[in-house]
């Protein structure tokens, strides 16, 4: 608790909390806005979102908000229903106070734990994906011109996805020194402190070799280093971008994941539209197909708690036919 009331927010942030506690909040409820609030900004700074200023509040994309609450609080923190609607709704009331709306920023139903369907992506559907990046149709004369440079980091993205099951924010906080290229091996770690060990397979490994040639050296990501894999790309001057203060290649961000995934779907002949969680779901029921011990399974699913994987043991029988 101590360190929680020592953790310095934002100046914007501190005066709402301020402005609860004249308006005869009480104590105990302006300190769970408190926490609440420090995990919404460790968890933006974590994945490289600004949130210091008004300005930068208004500036998380709704599906950054998304994957906050899908992700983060729902898949890896495993919190409660109930949590993760309080978290919302200080989410809201911040919103409010700054942009003096009753429009709410983030509408939040109960999600449904049952594994449906609509929850998974065929193996047709990813492959269908994979060739729309391949393809340049529907691609602006601006779009073709970054294409070299992202085609085969778009491919690898789809790949972590669906063939290792990863979450946005495993990619985005991969470091160079996290792959072993001779080995085939890739350290992926979550927000909690766990890693999990996991296996390249050769073809995977050889589009991340292909996907580093497209960096110039000068803002290549540098071997066994903490140098983001994934690079921000600057689409004005056709380069990827470096940042000078860190000494570092610029890390990508959940907003371009997000942006690269709405544009795929938009272009191609999928019936409806695939994200990543769906992606992510088809793996970990495809995992079901091989004999392994539930210790295994939650290393291969970079998953941590045997709760996660119920709703995958419950649904194997009636969605494998569908992946």
């Amino acid at each position: 608790m101590a360190r929680e009331q020592s953790y310095t927010l934002p100046e914007f942030i501190e005066r709402y909390l301020f402005y609860l506690t004249t308006s005869g909040r009480q104590l105990s409820t302006v300190r769970r806005y408190r926490y609440d609030l420090i995990e919404v900004h460790r968890y933006m700074t974590d994945v490289d979102q600004p949130l210091e200023t008004i300005d930068d509040f208004k500036a998380i994309s709704i599906e950054t908000w998304k994957t906050f609450i899908n992700e983060y609080l729902i898949e890896e923190k495993l919190y409660q229903q109930a949590t993760v609607a309080r978290i919302v709704t200080v989410i809201n009331q911040v919103n409010y106070q700054i942009r003096q709306t009753k429009a709410k920023l983030i509408e939040y139903a109960q999600p449904t734990h049952e594994l449906t369907a609509k929850h998974v992506a065929s193996f047709k559907e990813y492959e269908q994906l994979v060739r729309t990046n391949q393809s340049d149709r529907g691609l602006t004369e601006h779009q073709l011109k970054a294409r070299p440079f992202l085609i085969d980091r778009n491919e690898l993205i789809l790949r972590l996805f669906y063939r290792y099951g990863l979450r946005v924010h495993h990619i985005i906080g991969l470091k160079m020194h996290d792959l072993n290229f001779a080995q085939q091996e890739m350290t992926v770690h979550d927000r909690l402190g766990n890693r999990y060990l996991l296996h390249l397979e050769r073809e995977d490994q050889d589009i991340m070799l292909r996907y580093l040639k497209t960096i110039p050296e000068p803002v290549r990501p540098r071997y066994n280093s903490t140098d983001p894999f994934f690079v921000a790309f600057d689409f004005a001057r056709m380069t990827f971008r470096w940042v000078y203060s860190k000494n570092a290649p610029k890390q990508l961000s959940i907003v371009m994941i997000t942006k690269m995934m709405r544009q795929l779907n938009e272009r191609s002949d999928n019936k409806r539209i695939l994200t990543p969680s769906m992606l992510r779901n088809s793996f970990i029921l495809k995992t079901y197909q091989d004999e392994m011990t539930k210790e295994e399974r939650l290393q291969k699913t970079c998953l941590y708690k045997d709760v996660s994987l119920r709703r995958y043991q419950e649904a194997v029988e009636e969605l494998t036919p569908l992946l």
